[in-house]
Parts: C-alpha cells; structure tokens; sequence
C-alpha cells in the first residue's frame, strides 16, 4: 500500500508526531511518503532536516498544486492522509482526481469553512475524545487515535536529586497568562531545577531558558516532572515522569491510575485558569514527597506503554486504511 502523506511546518508536537507515525508505518510494511506543503523559515528546515533527510520527504511551496501532482503521479498513492487543515483541500482536490480515498487527521478542533473536507473524507482520525466530540455531525466516521510516542527511543533514565522540573512551552497571547502564573510558582519552589523550552523568555529568577531544543529525549530521560500539553505530556509519561497539564488553562496533575480507565484530556484545553496558587500547590505536593512522585513516574510509563505505543497504534491506523481502501475498490 502507498500512502502519501500531507503535512505542514507547525512549531507544536504536531510535526514530530507526523514523522514518527510514518518512520513506523515503513517498520510495519507500509510505503509511507511524506510532501511538506508551506513556506518554512531557514531556522525552521535547520530544525527539522535530520529528519526531512531521513524520511526523504519532498517540500511543495503552500497551495503548489503543480508539483503536488507531479510527485503523486510519480509515487501511484493508493490513499492520501492529511494532518492539518491547510492541506484538507490539496488532499481532497487529489483524491478525487486520481480516485482514490483520504483520511484527515484532526490534531486540533476543526472549523466549520473546513466541514466540507471532513464529510469528503473516508475517515477522520482524532487525537483526543474531546475533538471527537465536537465533530459528531460526522460519528460514522471518526476514530479516537491519541498522539503515540517510540517507547525504544523515550525511556526512563536515572533520577537524581535535585528534583528536575521541565515545562514545555508554545507561547501565544491566550497562553501568556498560564506561562506567566506558572513560572512565579516554581519560583516559590526550594530545591528543585527548572528548564523552560520556549519561543519566549519566562519571567523568573530560577528558570534556565532553552529556547527550542531539537533533541529533548534525554532531557526528558533525566527529569522528574514534565509539564504541557499533546505529545510533550505522553512523551513525559514514557520517559518515566510526572505529568502536569497547562496550556490556555491549568488541567492539573495527570493521574495515571484514572487515566488507564479513559483516554486522559491533554489538550489544555478544559481546566481552570492557571493561578499560581494552585500550580503551586500541586508542585509542592510532588517536590515533598518523594515516594509519591516515583509512584506516579512509575505509574506514567507503565499508561504510555498500555495507551499510546507508537507500534500498536499505527497497526490500527493500517487496518484502518485497508478496510478505506478495500471499500473503494468494492464501490
């Protein structure tokens, strides 16, 4: 099977996560190739192009339609997968020219000027329930598959002390509140070391501001407490942390024990507003007791192996994909 997928440069987890599902989607047998439609900066190809070279992936300036076409014809896809909504259109627009099927996945919620790209397409993955359910309008045909990470390549290193405290972060007007809030907790903090990986500067006085760094793995292998959102949150539970949730909101501390029964909201979305006092609060709980965060650390890896394996994943994404396009060949 050929998948052709369509993507674009997005400074969240999004980008990473489109490269490791189809990094895997080759280990299992499929023929995954990947276009990157957009216009990236220099420092954002500098970024990414360790990765760009390994996947052999193919960049197209935005709404290129020209050479999108060129290289399907050269690549014979049997379905098209698109991962955000400026590429709905160049999928659909494909799809039906060649006359093959293609599915969107929904990393965020979808807006209504894009509704007519979600009921063209045969399925629609979502990475949270919470997008799924603002999409009911299209039930029939919307599958709940969360952000999933390589469990080989994040694990657990060894904790020492001081408590580590790493807090991801992509700052934007509606987040500059829970970033701010966030960092004057920790401040209030003794003992701990705190990382800020940002596209801004926190306001603190203990903070050591890593700006965006490309590889966090160990990173994250060594730290104790990873707090964001998305793939930043099951990428802490895998590397054996603490997870707390803060994006536009603060959801708090993810509890592993809770979410082994449901799939766990890492969205930011739909918690409280961030104040300080009770970031604080939560920290404080974790940085003073010491058996309780190994608990939950231990608790955080053993849920991103039962919930988000990259592997087990994406062999549901294939079965997926071969019933789409088993069904378009009976029509």
């Amino acid at each position: 099977m050929n998948v052709l997928h369509l993507n674009r440069f997005l400074s969240s987890g999004q980008t990473k996560q489109v490269f490791s599902l189809i990094r895997e989607q080759r280990n299992l047998g499929i023929n995954a190739q990947l276009i990157m439609d957009g216009n990236p900066t220099y420092q954002t190809l500098s970024r990414y192009k360790h990765d760009l070279d390994n996947l052999d992936a193919r960049i197209i300036r935005s709404g290129d339609v020209t050479t999108l076409k060129e290289y399907a014809k050269e690549f014979s896809p049997t379905l098209i997968h698109a991962h955000c909504s400026p590429t709905y259109s160049l999928a659909c627009n494909l799809a039906n020219k060649l006359q093959i099927p293609f599915t969107i996945t929904c990393y965020e919620s979808a807006n209504r000027q894009e509704y007519h790209y979600l009921q063209e397409a045969a399925i629609i993955f979502c990475t949270s329930a919470k997008i799924a359910n603002k999409l009911k309008k299209f039930s029939a045909k919307t599958i709940i598959l969360p952000h999933a990470v390589d469990l080989q390549e994040l694990r657990p290193g060894e904790k020492n002390d001081p408590v580590k405290i790493v807090l991801f972060f992509q700052v934007e007007p509606a987040k500059q509140k829970a970033y701010d809030h966030f960092c004057k907790a920790v401040d209030l903090l003794e003992g701990v070391e705190f990382f800020v990986a940002a596209n801004k500067k926190p306001k603190s006085s203990t903070a050591r501001f890593l700006g965006w760094p490309d590889d966090t793995a160990d990173l994250l292998a060594s730290s104790d407490i990873v707090v964001g959102t998305g793939r930043v949150a099951i990428e802490g539970l895998a590397t054996g942390n603490a997870v707390l949730i803060l994006g536009r909101t603060f959801q708090g501390l993810l509890q592993p024990e809770k979410a082994a029964q449901k799939l766990p909201d890492v969205s930011g979305l739909s918690g409280a507003d961030a104040c300080y006092k009770n970031i604080f609060y939560d920290l404080a709980k974790l940085t003073q007791n010491q058996i309780y965060l190994r608990q939950l650390q231990q608790q955080g890896r053993k849920l991103a192996e039962k919930q988000f394996c990259n592997t087990k994943l994406t062999r549901r994404m294939i079965d997926v994909y071969k019933n789409v396009v088993h069904n378009n060949e009976i029509k």
